[in-house]
């Protein structure tokens, strides 16, 4: 049984934040007593039942959305690979006469059954088969513009989840001072101001932490965004330089009347 990349990224956030919460814990409860590194680990969220469960929830986000990012720029990468296949000509002065318009197709669909479909596979197999049903170039640089606005639409679609992550994960920090307020409330009757102290010092760690993981992650995910909006950008300019504005005037003309 075949597992989705999403799932293993999820599997993957997981495990790293456990082993990472266990690795803190050891040393939170190991180190002595007003150290600096105590301070570090109880930032970290080394005091799992003290509220340290926020931190945990907070970098599993983390890493389940860099999961995410560095899967999608994966998949980005592997796409743009397919523009130095050659599947349109590139050549200066290289004219495409109106009847290889069809060989151009089936190059693309026998690269489809070899490697798998693609992005540009699809746009550039579209476009032939527009030019062949109208010979027109003005509709097949429309069907050009469409389907690559639908592709963006569908990588917007897939990204969803990371949008989403990168939300929680602050909302998450936020959440975890709401709760350490509400404790230093509850013992405030006791007059104990080393417990509250610390009880709001743990409370404002957690806003602390989520925010500079928050920063980290929003960094990768709009790289993520913009590498994918010239990734569309870049296959409409392929075939449109390379395939519409090389088909022979004439031949069309001629074919229309």
């Amino acid at each position: 049984m075949k597992i989705r990349k999403e799932t293993l990224c999820l599997l993957g956030a997981l495990v790293i934040s456990v082993g990472q919460q266990i690795l803190f814990s050891t040393f939170y409860y190991m180190l002595p007593e007003d150290s600096l590194m105590k301070r570090m680990m109880t930032l970290l969220g080394g005091d799992f039942l003290a509220g340290g469960y926020i931190q945990w929830a907070t970098f599993f986000a983390f890493y389940w959305s860099l999961a995410e990012i560095f899967v999608k720029r994966t998949r980005l990468k592997r796409e743009l690979k397919v523009l130095s296949s050659h599947l349109l000509p590139t050549k200066d002065r290289h004219i495409i006469m109106p009847n290889e318009v069809s060989a151009l197709y089936s190059k693309a669909c026998d690269f489809e059954n070899k490697r798998g479909a693609t992005l540009l596979t699809n746009i550039i197999k579209k476009a032939c088969l527009k030019f062949r049903s109208t010979n027109s170039v003005g509709e097949m640089i429309e069907i050009i513009s469409i389907q690559t606005d639908i592709d963006k639409d569908k990588s917007e679609s897939a990204q969803s989840n990371i949008r989403y992550l990168t939300w929680l994960i602050p909302s998450l920090g936020f959440i975890g001072t709401v709760i350490g307020i509400s404790q230093a409330l509850q013992i405030a009757n006791s007059g104990d101001m080393a417990m509250i102290t610390k009880t709001l010092g743990v409370a404002f760690d957690t806003t602390l932490l989520a925010l500079v993981l928050s920063v980290v992650v929003m960094w990768f995910f709009h790289s993520l965004q913009e590498e994918t909006d010239n990734l569309h950008g870049q296959f409409k300019e392929y075939v449109i330089e390379n395939l519409v504005n090389r088909v022979e005037k004439k031949e069309i003309d001629q074919a229309a009347s």
